[in-house]
């Protein structure tokens, strides 16, 4: 194995190394169905008034549950300021309390259009809190409200990280017990909280190419930290 990753780095110097695997795009939202009236018009479908809406989705004046609006911004739905650091227990606070209002079973005896109503919000709030809840999913998705995009190759990275995740590739290939997988993984743990304060900083100082390097980096230590996962649980079925 040692030989077949010296050939890895050789060649490596020569030319760029080509990533593991493709950097994907940040998924699209789901798309969701939305009723004509509601995507020509802000005023409600029941009362047709233009009041504000409670929590984004619920007319003030006749308290109908409104048509999901698929393009909302997670940070404004889940009601924080539009910033990478955000409090993790605010968070799932308030995403519980979005999903008591939308529960399906709470409209079981409503109009149809707003039982559709209930499952689409249920569903995008779904997503937006798993979104914001994960650094790297965050960091990707306030690089889309810029208009930025993920490179779609190793372009961000530098020969000596990826030659550093070759090698850490090696180390779970040849690790021989959980205890070993274990340090590994702490390893990883550690370096990806120091990245996740780091995203913090380079999106306050408008450093989006930093923070592209960083996701792409990021990118790399979860996959090494999936296969790490993998062979914990090949190791217990042995």
């Amino acid at each position: 194995m040692r030989a077949v990753v010296g050939v890895f780095k050789s060649a490596l110097r020569a030319t760029n190394y080509a990533a593991v695997g493709r950097v994907g795009r940040l998924a699209r939202p789901p798309q969701l169905r939305k009723f004509g009236a509601a995507a020509s018009s802000p005023a409600c479908w029941n009362c047709d008034r233009k009041s504000v809406l409670k929590q984004h989705m619920i007319c003030s004046d006749c308290g109908h549950l409104q048509d999901v609006d698929a393009a909302i911004n997670y940070f404004e739905l889940l009601n924080f300021p539009t910033n990478f650091n955000l409090e993790g227990q605010q968070l799932t606070q308030r995403f519980r309390q979005l999903q008591t209002l939308v529960h399906p079973d709470k409209f079981s005896n409503k109009t149809s259009r707003e039982q559709i109503n209930s499952a689409d919000w249920s569903s995008l709030i779904n997503k937006a809190y798993k979104t914001l809840a994960t650094p790297i999913e965050r960091g990707q998705y306030l690089l889309q409200l810029e208009g930025q995009q993920m490179p779609q190759d190793n372009s961000a990275l530098n020969k000596e990280f990826l030659m550093a995740m070759m090698e850490r590739n090696e180390e779970v290939e040849e690790a021989q017990d959980s205890a070993a997988l274990a340090e590994l993984n702490s390893q990883i743990v550690r370096e990806l909280e120091a990245m996740t304060k780091q995203l913090g900083s380079q999106f306050e100082a408008k450093d989006l190419a930093g923070v592209k390097g960083t996701l792409v980096e990021m990118k790399y230590l979860l996959s090494i930290q999936a296969s790490i996962k993998q062979k914990q649980q090949s190791l217990l079925g042995s």
